[in-house]
């Protein structure tokens, strides 16, 4: 006997997400594109605003995680792009150093004080995560101009988008379904090549070496992926489905941006390793 047929009012909230990702994302992307080719205090302005709401999400997912994190520790993640934009990324070892004593200074406040060790890393963490990652946006625009930065940004967005739409309609097979069963191998692949390719246009384009770009494309795409299952564990292990609920859609800052957190260092590094 033939499955009955899935009702239409079902499709409808799908629909309805679809548009709303896509209308937060025709918002938000000029605005990020304008940041980053003008640079200066307009990108710090943007990359504080990122951090900041991150780190407010990351304090709330480490919470439903059963971890305590120090508002004042971090409230450090501003000080990455703050180094980042002064011209001074040198001396991020040593805010680092500090960063970590601090978020060991302060999981002993907690009544708890045998689970200190787990606080001070999941801060510790956040720190790292939201702040040092972010900051790669202002490096990167700095040392490699706005032309690369917007590339490695693209190079993100068409794996990203191509990976959602191509595991909408083709998935079959689930990629990590321990972590984000919305994942899929199909999508995986799909995206992943859409990246190179738009590498190897870009190369053409800007006259850049071919090998390089799609070595870089493939690494921008690898990197993405990465960060878009690590902020799915982050979500899996505190139990909630989104980061927060800022960006119609997508959900919180550390949603929309997981992919760009990972891939966006990655492309700063390889782009000076390879070019």
């Amino acid at each position: 006997m033939a499955a009955p047929p899935v009702p239409e009012r079902t499709q409808v909230p799908r629909d309805r997400a679809l548009a709303r990702r896509v209308a937060t994302a025709c918002v938000g992307a000029p605005v990020l594109i304008a940041a980053i080719w003008f640079g200066g205090w307009a990108l710090l302005a943007v990359v504080l605003l990122l951090s900041a709401v991150g780190a407010v999400e990351f304090r709330r997912l480490a919470a439903s995680a059963g971890y305590r994190i120090s508002v004042l520790v971090l409230a450090g993640t501003l000080l990455f792009p703050l180094l980042a934009a002064a011209g001074r990324w040198t001396d991020s070892g040593a805010l680092a150093a500090g960063l970590v004593l601090a978020s060991a200074a302060a999981s002993l406040v907690s009544a708890n004080r045998g689970a200190a060790p787990r606080h001070a890393a999941a801060t510790g963490l956040g720190v790292f995560y939201v702040g040092a990652l972010f900051a790669h946006l202002i490096l990167m625009r700095d040392a490699l101009g706005p032309v690369v930065a917007l590339a490695v940004v693209g190079l993100i967005w068409a794996n990203d988008t191509t990976a959602y739409f191509a595991g909408r309609a083709w998935g079959r097979r689930k990629l990590a379904p321990s972590i984000s069963p919305g994942k899929t191998v199909e999508g995986f692949l799909v995206g992943i090549a859409a990246a190179v390719v738009a590498a190897a246009a870009l190369a053409f384009l800007m006259d850049w070496p071919v090998g390089s770009l799609t070595g870089i494309g493939l690494g921008v795409a690898l990197a993405a992926v990465a960060g878009d299952l690590w902020e799915s564990a982050l979500k899996r292990r505190a139990g909630v489905k989104d980061s927060g609920a800022l960006l119609p859609g997508h959900g919180g800052v550390l949603d929309r941006f997981d992919a760009v957190l990972f891939g966006v260092p990655a492309g700063y590094y390889l782009w000076r390793w390879l070019l």
